[in-house]
């Protein structure tokens, strides 16, 4: 009895899940099909909304935190001065804290971009980013000194920049919806999101049982709580190719390959000549892209 296409892929990609090799292999041949997508926005050069630019930025920092991962994959020998070793090493826990970074550019893209809002709450969101993310520069140069007169001009710029941003969101109807706290926040250092990574989660589409958890644990990586020292402290746990090594690092791949399959089809589903690019890729690497963006989403 003949499958079609769709049928087949899925029955591979999930025969292949708890394969770490094939996982690595497989998010190469989504990388490069990725970096098509992206060199899409630059060589159409297309009248772009809003802020739009940085849909470009967020999906090459999503493809290069993919990239490193595949790199980790890889292996690395820690020698001493006195003697060489012969045991390849895989930093999982790097690998986990680069994941926690790509669900959160991809988070960012839907928070700013790929939603459904009305333009103006949508530009909203954006100028509060944009004043937040200035605002942090400010604040970073105005404590160092001596940094600070070789970026002079510039700081004096984002200034003015942030006082006609602040000027324009001061208009809109959703400023009043801002409460005591986050107007403080606004003013004393910047608010890059209204709500917090993990109501985001919720509120997205990706499906909130495969990403909520996980998002939970890379954060104990990036901030060293004693739960990821505890899964760094196995015997055989840091090993590349070990049972415990594997384990520790499926999940991400697969969070990682979700993330760059969704986040390519939300890309040529906002913009027509990125899904032109979409529909030139093989048959089987659409399916691929479309089972686990259909898998990861909902």
């Amino acid at each position: 009895m003949e499958i079609d296409l769709k049928t087949f892929v899925g029955l591979k990609e999930l025969y292949l899940i708890d394969s770490v090799p094939a996982t690595f292999e497989s998010l190469e041949l989504i990388t490069k099909a990725s970096t098509e997508l992206i060199q899409s926005i630059y060589d159409s050069k297309p009248e772009l909304g809003e802020g739009e630019v940085f849909i470009e930025t967020l999906s090459i920092k999503i493809l290069l935190a993919t990239k490193s991962i595949i790199e980790l994959g890889n292996g690395t020998k820690v020698s001493a001065l006195t003697k060489e070793s012969n045991v390849k090493l895989l930093d999982f826990a790097s690998i986990n804290i680069l994941t926690r970074s790509i669900i959160e550019a991809f988070l960012t893209m839907e928070y700013l971009f790929y939603n459904n809002l009305e333009l103006n709450e949508r530009n909203f969101r954006f100028y509060i980013w944009q004043i937040s993310g200035y605002k942090a520069r400010q604040i970073f140069f105005e404590k160092r000194k001596g940094l600070k007169e070789n970026v002079t001009e510039k700081l004096k710029t984002e200034l003015s920049e942030i006082e006609r941003l602040l000027s324009i969101i001061e208009k809109s109807p959703y400023y009043a919806d801002l409460n005591r706290q986050n107007l403080w926040k606004l003013d004393k250092f910047g608010l890059p999101r209204l709500v917090s990574w993990q109501k985001l989660i919720e509120q997205s589409i990706l499906k909130t049982s495969l990403f909520e958890t996980s998002y939970k644990l890379y954060s104990n990586y990036a901030h060293s709580e004693f739960i990821s020292l505890i899964q760094m402290n196995g015997a055989n746990t840091l090993n590349k190719g070990s049972k415990e090594n594997d384990q520790s690092i499926l999940n991400s791949l697969r969070v990682v390959k979700m993330i760059n399959c969704i986040s390519m089809v939300c890309l040529k589903n906002k913009f027509d000549f990125a899904s032109k690019v979409f529909e030139k890729y093989d048959e089987e690497t659409k399916t691929t892209i479309l089972f686990w963006n259909e898998f990861g989403t909902g």
